[in-house]
């Protein structure tokens, strides 16, 4: 019974402080950028950038395959969990609890429009959730790999 309570009270009012979100609506901490790629293309573009910069990718999980496994269809959908210890080992020095939010994601979708979205974590806000400042050198660089990946990806 409380998890059917629990779980219309989030999808309710979003995970991301009491907004109301919709199918298409990002939470707050997020980035999105859009591609005509599919998603399909767009993740294994972001795979192949990821090793050749030397990133690790811890896991890919396809959505839409565990949805299959239980018998409902969803749009495409694929998570990307990925890192370099080289940047998230000094976030982490700075506050250990930015290892809650480490490795970082990205989040590949069909929307509504059949576009291609990818999500993923703006770093800088993160960071100041963590008390680390926006602006420390470490963020900065997190912040301009980030948006430099998803985009070579995206193109």
């Amino acid at each position: 019974m409380f998890k059917g309570i629990f779980t219309a009270a989030f999808l309710a009012l979003g995970i991301m402080g009491g907004t109301p979100m919709t199918a298409s609506a990002a939470p707050l901490e997020t980035i999105e950028k859009t591609t005509g790629k599919s998603v399909q293309e767009a993740v294994d573009a972001f795979l192949a950038v990821l090793g050749s910069k030397g990133a690790t990718v811890f896991a890919v999980v396809e959505h839409a395959k565990g949805a299959e496994k239980v018998g409902m269809t969803m749009k495409p959908a694929t998570l990307v969990i990925f890192g370099n210890p080289k940047l998230g080992t000094p976030l982490m020095l700075e506050s250990a609890s930015i290892g809650i939010d480490l490795p970082m994601k990205a989040l590949f979708h069909e929307g509504e429009d059949g576009k291609t979205r990818v999500l993923f974590t703006d770093i800088k806000k993160v960071a100041a959730r963590h008390n680390i400042a926006a602006d420390h050198p470490v963020v900065e660089k997190v912040a301009t790999v980030l948006d430099g990946l998803t985009s070579a990806a995206l193109q």
